[in-house]
């Protein structure tokens, strides 16, 4: 399939170059170019015109998910975009229910439409997890 399309969730990290270590548990991968991570599409607003998610605002409780090992590794992944690249990550949408399924996955490509967009993760908290990531236009 052709880059951007629905795809299952380790095909879309497969697309942007990651592969995940641990597919049933992981929510971001890194690589020697970067970071991907996982972003759930009913978590995601629009803030400024563009695409925006923070986990204080967005996502299930926080119980939910802390103490998961997709948790951990995601805020390594994160702290290593913020220290490395600027906060620049590449990002797979999800379109399936936080907890239940991940339905298909979607990686984003700065192609057509979305030409000169790129994410960035703006906060993080390494105790918890949270973060917010926003979509940056060039």
């Amino acid at each position: 399939m052709a880059k951007g399309g629905a795809l299952k969730f380790t095909e879309a990290f497969e697309e942007l170059g990651y592969s995940l270590s641990a597919p049933r548990t992981d929510w971001s991968a890194q690589s020697s170019t970067g970071v991907c991570i996982s972003l759930w599409k009913k978590e995601m607003d629009i803030r400024d015109g563009l695409l925006w998610m923070n986990t204080r605002v967005h996502a299930t409780a926080l119980e939910d998910w802390r103490t998961r090992a997709g948790n951990q590794k995601r805020i390594q992944h994160l702290r290593q975009a913020l220290d490395d690249q600027d906060g620049r990550v590449d990002v797979v949408i999800v379109s399936g229910t936080p907890g239940d399924s991940y339905g298909t996955a979607q990686p984003w490509v700065a192609e057509g439409a979305r030409a000169g967009t790129w994410w960035q993760v703006t906060e993080l908290d390494d105790a918890t997890g949270h973060f917010e990531v926003v979509l940056r236009r060039s």
